[in-house]
């Protein structure tokens, strides 16, 4: 009995490591040497895997397919629009872009690089898919979503805390100009969709509204 006990756990630890492995997700591509300081490419790709690994999972529930992603460009871009290309003597940001596959939906996830000298640079997680929103007014528009989409959560009596699924451009950014994207969150494993202007005030600042789309 002691023995048929130790096969059965031993069965148990193989079966669990094998989907583990099965959704390690692994990014592939050439990554710019430039923007690994204190660290190897591979290392800072591994990196990146680890920090968009938890929400590509929420995003794509395991189905046994692996993650693989690929590397789809890295732009230095303006804080505050990164549809806004900089030249890397000025003030700004690097995004990174990775674009996959898997378990039968394909994603984009965008990565924010900050640097920090000699060292690894800070990494911060962007909006999944095509947000020219920049870094703090996609902070801003998450809370914003993901509040109108908790109450979803709230109301529906289930379990977990509703997240952002995608977001895309509805139309084109200008320079000072209002624009229109529409994001998707998930709650309840319901995904709604929501309507995201971002208006430019002249004090600098910027006005987001949010609408659910029916």
């Amino acid at each position: 009995m002691t023995r048929l006990i130790g096969l059965l756990m031993l069965a148990c630890c193989v079966a669990g490591a094998a989907r583990a492995s099965e959704e390690v997700v692994i990014i592939r591509g050439n990554f710019p040497q430039l923007l690994a300081r204190g660290e190897t490419t591979v290392q800072m790709a591994q990196r990146i895997a680890v920090l968009i690994g938890g929400l590509d999972r929420r995003i794509a529930p395991p189905c046994g397919m692996k993650r693989f992603f690929e590397f789809a460009g890295a732009d230095y871009v303006d804080m505050n629009d990164i549809s806004r290309r900089l030249d890397p003597g000025q003030a700004g940001v690097w995004r990174i872009v990775v674009t996959g596959k898997g378990c039968w939906s394909a994603r984009t996830h965008n990565v924010f690089l900050f640097g920090r000298g000699a060292s690894p640079a800070s990494l911060r997680l962007g909006v999944p898919g095509r947000s020219v929103a920049g870094v703090k007014h996609q902070q801003d528009a998450t809370q914003i979503v993901l509040r109108q989409a908790n109450g979803i959560v709230m109301s529906g009596n289930c379990e977990g805390r509703a997240f952002i699924v995608e977001a895309a451009v509805v139309h084109p950014r200008l320079p000072g100009k209002s624009w229109d994207e529409m994001w998707s969150a998930s709650a309840c494993e319901f995904v709604r969709k929501y309507s995201v202007k971002f208006q430019p005030q002249d004090d600098g600042k910027m006005r987001i509204s949010v609408v659910p789309v029916d």
